[in-house]
C-alpha cells in the first residue's frame, strides 16, 4: 500500500459520508432565490434559521463552528449549481460589511457528491478566531480574479483560483485505548486547510502532544519503568502531523511515508525499546492509526534474551454516519509481533534466532549458533503458495571456523564455508548492484553480527533474490584469510537455471592493517560479475565503499562490459564516464575516485578522478578542492578537468578546464578568481568560457567564444548513388538466409542426405522463415550521407518481396541492423561527442514462406516392417492439461502420401508457428500471439508483466494447443 492508494480509500468513504449528510439536509432547506444581481444568482439560494440534525458529519460541524444562525459568520444556504441540478447545500463565509464585499461558498451537490468553491471577484475575506466550545475556528480568504471550481468524480483536477488558509483547532486532552493503557492521548489537534495557485490545495492534521502507552500501568510497575496512567513510559510529548495532497497522497508530513518514528523509550533493568513508530495502514478497506514498538527484555543474572518487532495495538478510523468521525478505542485490536527473537549466551555456547514475517505474506527465519569449535548461520526466507503463486523458498547456510581456521599453506587459510539455495527464486541483478555500490554485499555472503542485523540480512535477501516461477538458484560460498585475517577474501558463484543460464559472481575483499580487529587502514572491494551466455555477456562491477586509509574516507566503483551478439558493446571505466558522454544502454551510474584528506577542524582536501574506454570514445578528468578555514574566515580552493575523445562516427574531442581561488568570512565571499574554459575540436577550434574577478562588491566577468581554423575541406566529389551498393548487398547468397524452425510441425522424416543439404543451405526446410538483410544503408529512415559523402536527403525501403508469389513488405517484421550515424546523417559538433558509435535501424525484413513453389515430386521406398511386441504394464504419467485424448493419426497408403505431397499448382502454405499464453489448469487463452525475441532481459518475465495477475500459473504452448 502507497499514500496514494490510502488518500484514494479514505477520500472515497468521506464523499460517502458527505453524500449521507447532504440528502438528509436538503429535506429541511428552503428552495428560496437568493443573491440576485450576483456571480451566485440562481445558485445561492436561501439561508436556513439553524444547521438542522443530522449524521455524524454534521454533528462534527456543529461542534466546530456551532448552529449556524444568524449570529454566525457563516450559515448554511441551499445550493443548486445549475439549472436543472439536484438541490445540495452550501456553507457561505459573507463579509462582516456585507454580502457586496465578497463571499466565499462551498457548495454540496449530491450525486457523486460534487463539490464546488466559489468566492466572488476581488474578495478579501477574514474570519477571526471563533470560539465553539473547546473548537476554534479561523480562516482567510481571497480572489482577486473571482474563483470558481468544481471537484468530484469524473471533474478533471483545477487550480486554485485564490488562496485559502481554514483552521480549525480543538483544545483539551483526548485518548483512545483502555483506561490504564494501553493507548494513545493528545492535548489538541488542529485542521489546516490550504490553497494556493501555485501549489494543489492540502489539508493537515495536527496531533498535539501526542503521548503512547505501550504497556499496561500495572506491568509498567512490575518491571520498573514507573508512572501509573496509561501514558506511562514516554520521553514526553511530542507532535505528529499527517498531511493529504494529490501528489504525494496520505501520510505523516515529517517522513514522508506512512510511518512516523516516535521517541518512546523503556529503558527499566532488563528491558530496553529500539524503537516505536506511529503507522497509518488499511485493513479491509478501513483505515487504522497503528502503534508499535520493538522491544528488547531479559532477566537480570539469567543468560537468555527475547526481542519482540513491532508489537503493539492500532485503533480504525471511523468515518460513518452513525459513528463520530476519528479513532474509535471500543475497537482497540493487538498487533501480533512481526518478529519475534532469542539469544542465548550460556559460554561455551551462544547464539540466538529471529522469526518474521515479510510484506510478500511469507515469512523468514535466521539462527546463529557458535559452539566455541564452530559457529553455524543459517537464513530461510518461505512464502507458501500465494494467488496462484508456487511456494518458493530461500536458504542461506555457512560455517565459520574459529582463528586462525584451517590452515592451506603459505599462510593462508579457510575460515568459512557455505552455499545458497532458491526454488522459485531469480536474481534482481539491479538490486545486487545496488547492494555492491553500498558496500553491503556481507548481508548475502557471510554476515557478521546476523542476529543483530537480521532485519537488514532478510530485507537484502528477500530484495536480491525476489520470487519467480520456474527459476532455480544454486551458490556455493567459500571465504579464505591470509596473515591472520588481516586478508580476507569472500567469494559466491550463483546460478540461475535453467536455461537460459545465468552466473553471478559476488566477491568482497577487505583488508584490514596493521590489526583487522582496530584497523588503521581498512580497504574494501565488493565485486559484481555476470555471465549471461545468452546474450553472450560479461560484467564486472567493484565498489571500495566502506574503505579508508587512517580515518579519511576512500570511495569509488569501477566497471567492465563485453558484451557479444547482435548488440555488441565494450565499457572499461575507473570512476564513471564524461559529463558529456551517453552511457551505452544498461551500464550503471558510477561514483568517481574519491580520497577525502580532511583532518578536520575547517581543513579539507578532496580529490576524485574518473577514467574510461568505451567502444568509440576515451575519457579522463578529475577534480581537486582545498578548503582551509578558522572561526568562518579562510581560502577555499578548486581545479578541474574533463577531456572526451570520440573516434566514431567522426573524430572530435573537448576539454574542459575549470579553476577558482575565493576568499570567505562568516560564510560571505570577499574575493575570487575563476575561470571556465573549453577546447573543442579539431576542424575547425572551438574555444569558449568565462574568467571572473570579485573583490567586495565588484564582480567583473568576461565571457569569450573564439572560432578558428577551417573546417574539412569539400570532398571533390559527391557521394555515389547508394543503389548499385544496395543491389550488390541484396544480390549476395549471405543477405539471404533460412532460419530453421524452434519447433518442426510439418509431418516429415529427412533422409540422412537431406539433412546434409540443409545445413548447408541448399534445401530450406518447409517450416522455414526467410532473412533478406544487408548492412549497406538504413531502411525507412532519410539519409543525407552515404559512405561519409553529402547526397541528396532519400530514404530506401523495401516495397516487396516475392517468393513464389510477390508479397508487400508493410506487413513483415522488419530486422534492425547496426550502422555507424555519422556515415548517414549530418551531426552537430555536440552530437558527435555525444551520440553512441552505432545506432540500430530496419535493414532488412523477415518473410515467411507461404507461397513458395514446390519441387516435383518422385518416388520414394517408403516399406515398412510390421513388429509385435509383448504387452507391458501401462506406464504411469504425471497429469498433464493437455488435449492428447483428442488427437489421432491416420493411417495413409502409399499412394495417398505421394498424391498428398504431389500437386500441378503450389498447393502447401506453411506459416511460422505461433505461440499463446494459456491458463495451465484447463488451456485457457490468456495472451495471443506471443514472441519471446528479447534474450538480453528476462522474456519470460516481460510477458507475464502483460498478464492481469502477473503470478497466474501459466504455460506456453502453440496456439492450435489452446483450449477454443
Amino acid at each position: 500500500m502507497d499514500p496514494n492508494e490510502l488518500l484514494s480509500q479514505v477520500t472515497g468513504q468521506l464523499r460517502a459520508l458527505a453524500q449521507n449528510a447532504v440528502e438528509g439536509l436538503v429535506r429541511e432547506l428552503p428552495e428560496e432565490p437568493s443573491a440576485a444581481g450576483t456571480v451566485l444568482a440562481g445558485r445561492l439560494l436561501a439561508a436556513y434559521d439553524r444547521l438542522p440534525p443530522g449524521n455524524s458529519l454534521v454533528e462534527l460541524v456543529r461542534e466546530m463552528l456551532g448552529d449556524l444562525d444568524a449570529g454566525s459568520p457563516v450559515r448554511l444556504h441551499g445550493w443548486r449549481r445549475a439549472p436543472g441540478a439536484p438541490l445540495g447545500v452550501a456553507l457561505v463565509l459573507t463579509d462582516p460589511s456585507g454580502a457586496a464585499a465578497g463571499r466565499a461558498v462551498l457548495g454540496v451537490t449530491p450525486g457523486g457528491p460534487l463539490f464546488d468553491v466559489v468566492v466572488t471577484p476581488g474578495a478579501a475575506l477574514s474570519m477571526p478566531p471563533k470560539a465553539t466550545g473547546p473548537w476554534s475556528a479561523e480562516a482567510t480568504i481571497a480572489a482577486p480574479g473571482g474563483w470558481d471550481a468544481a471537484f468530484g468524480p469524473g471533474l478533471p483536477p483545477m487550480p486554485p483560483g485564490g488562496t485559502a488558509t481554514i483552521r480549525f483547532q480543538r483544545t483539551g486532552r483526548l485518548a483512545a485505548g483502555t483506561a490504564d493503557g494501553p493507548g494513545i492521548s493528545v492535548n489538541g489537534i488542529a485542521l489546516t486547510v490550504t490553497a494556493d495557485p501555485g501549489t494543489p490545495p492540502a489539508v493537515e492534521v495536527e496531533l498535539r502532544e501526542l503521548e503512547a502507552a505501550i504497556l499496561p500501568a500495572a506491568l509498567a510497575r512490575l518491571i520498573g519503568v514507573g508512572g501509573s496512567g496509561p501514558m506511562a513510559g514516554g520521553q514526553g510529548p511530542v507532535t505528529v502531523t499527517v498531511r493529504a495532497d494529490r501528489a504525494g497522497g496520505l501520510r505523516f508530513a515529517g517522513t514522508g511515508a506512512l510511518q512516523a518514528p516516535l521517541p518512546l523509550r523503556l529503558n527499566a533493568p532488563g528491558v530496553q525499546t529500539r524503537g516505536a513508530a506511529l503507522e497509518l495502514t488499511l485493513d479491509g478497506g478501513e483505515p487504522r492509526l497503528a502503534l508499535s514498538v520493538s522491544v528488547t527484555a531479559g532477566l537480570p543474572g539469567l543468560p537468555l534474551r527475547a526481542s519482540l518487532d513491532r508489537a503493539g495495538i492500532d485503533l480504525p478510523v471511523v468515518l460513518s454516519p452513525a459513528a463520530r468521525p476519528g479513532l474509535d478505542p471500543r475497537r482497540l485490536r493487538e498487533l501480533f509481533p512481526d518478529g519475534i527473537g532469542t539469544e542465548l549466551n550460556l559460554p561455551p555456547v551462544s547464539g540466538g534466532g529471529v522469526v518474521r514475517r515479510t510484506p510478500d505474506q511469507g515469512y523468514a527465519g535466521l539462527i546463529s549458533i557458535d559452539l566455541s569449535v564452530l559457529r553455524l548461520q543459517a537464513v530461510a526466507l518461505f512464502r507458501p503458495p500465494v494467488a496462484g503463486a508456487p511456494t518458493s523458498f530461500l536458504v542461506l547456510l555457512s560455517a565459520t571456523f574459529p582463528a586462525p581456521g584451517i590452515q592451506l599453506g603459505l599462510g593462508f587459510a579457510l575460515d568459512a564455508v557455505g552455499g545458497l539455495v532458491g526454488v522459485n527464486r531469480r536474481v534482481d541483478v539491479t538490486a545486487l548492484q545496488r547492494l555492491v555500490c553500498d558496500g553491503d554485499a556481507d548481508r548475502v555472503m557471510f554476515p557478521d553480527r546476523a542476529v543483530e542485523r537480521a532485519g537488514e540480512i532478510i530485507e537484502s535477501l528477500a530484495s536480491v533474490f525476489p520470487v519467480a516461477s520456474g527459476r532455480v538458484l544454486v551458490g556455493p560460498m567459500v571465504r579464505i584469510t591470509w596473515g591472520g585475517r588481516m586478508v580476507s577474501l569472500s567469494g559466491a558463484l550463483i546460478l540461475e537455471l535453467p536455461a537460459p543460464v545465468r552466473a553471478m559472481l559476488v566477491g568482497r575483499l577487505l583488508v584490514g592493517l596493521p590489526d583487522p580487529v582496530v584497523p588503521l587502514i581498512r580497504l574494501q572491494a565488493t565485486v559484481l560479475g555476470r555471465i549471461d551466455t545468452a546474450v553472450p555477456e560479461f560484467e564486472l562491477l567493484v565498489s571500495l565503499a566502506g574503505s579508508w586509509i587512517v580515518g579519511l574516507a576512500v570511495r569509488g566503483e569501477m566497471y567492465l562490459l563485453v558484451r557479444g551478439g547482435r548488440q555488441p558493446e565494450f565499457v572499461m571505466s575507473a570512476g564513471g564516464f564524461h559529463p558529456r558522454y551517453t552511457r551505452p544502454a544498461g551500464v550503471p551510474t558510477l561514483r568517481r575516485l574519491q580520497v577525502d584528506l580532511a583532518p578536520g577542524n575547517g581543513f579539507g582536501l578532496r580529490m576524485e578522478a574518473y577514467f574510461a574506454v568505451t567502444s568509440n570514445a576515451v575519457m579522463f578528468g578529475g577534480q581537486v578542492q582545498l578548503e582551509a578555514m578558522i572561526a568562518g574566515c579562510g581560502v577555499q580552493g578548486w581545479l578541474g578537468l574533463d577531456a572526451l575523445f570520440v573516434f566514431d562516427p567522426v573524430f572530435a574531442f573537448a576539454v574542459h578546464v575549470r579553476a577558482g581561488v575565493a576568499v570567505r568570512a562568516f560564510g560571505r565571499r570577499l574575493a575570487s578568481v575563476g575561470l571556465d574554459f573549453t577546447l573543442e575540436g579539431p576542424a575547425p577550434w572551438h574555444a569558449f568560457g568565462t574568467g571572473s574577478i570579485s573583490v567586495l562588491f565588484w564582480d567583473v566577468e568576461l565571457d569569450f567564444d573564439i572560432r578558428w581554423g577551417s573546417p574539412p575541406a569539400a570532398l571533390p566529389r559527391a557521394g555515389r548513388d547508394p543503389l548499385e551498393p544496395l543491389r550488390t548487398a541484396v544480390g549476395q547468397a549471405k543477405a539471404w538466409v533460412a532460419e530453421r524452425p524452434a519447433a518442426v510441425r510439418t509431418a516429415l522424416a529427412f533422409t540422412p542426405a537431406a539433412v546434409e543439404k540443409l545445413a548447408k543451405g541448399d534445401i530450406v526446410h518447409p517450416d522455414a522463415t526467410l532473412r533478406v538483410s544487408q548492412e549497406v544503408l538504413p531502411l525507412g529512415v532519410p539519409i543525407s550521407r552515404f559512405e561519409r559523402r553529402p547526397v541528396p536527403v532519400q530514404k530506401w525501403t523495401i516495397k516487396e518481396v516475392t517468393l513464389g508469389t510477390p508479397q508487400s513488405a508493410d506487413g513483415l517484421p522488419s530486422l534492425p541492423e547496426r550502422f555507424v550515424p555519422g556515415e548517414f546523417f549530418d551531426l552537430t559538433e555536440d552530437q558527435q561527442l555525444t551520440e553512441p558509435a552505432f545506432v540500430r535501424h530496419a535493414g532488412g525484413v523477415r518473410v515467411g514462406t507461404d507461397g513458395a513453389r514446390l519441387g516435383a515430386g518422385h518416388r520414394v521406398d517408403d516399406g515398412y516392417e510390421t513388429g509385435y511386441e509383448p504387452p507391458l504394464p501401462s506406464r504411469e504419467f504425471s497429469p498433464w492439461p493437455g488435449l492428447f485424448r483428442r488427437e489421432a493419426v491416420y493411417a495413409l497408403s502409399a499412394a495417398e502420401r505421394l498424391e498428398r505431397w504431389r500437386t500441378p499448382e503450389a498447393a502447401v502454405r506453411v506459416r511460422p508457428p505461433t505461440m499463446s499464453v494459456v491458463a495451465a489448469d484447463d488451456l485457457h487463452p490468456m495472451l495471443a500471439d506471443v514472441s519471446l525475441v528479447n534474450a538480453t532481459a528476462d522474456a519470460w518475465q516481460a510477458v507475464r508483466a502483460q498478464l492481469g495477475d502477473p503470478s497466474a500459473p501459466v504455460q506456453l504452448v502453440e496456439s492450435w494447443e489452446q483450449r477454443t
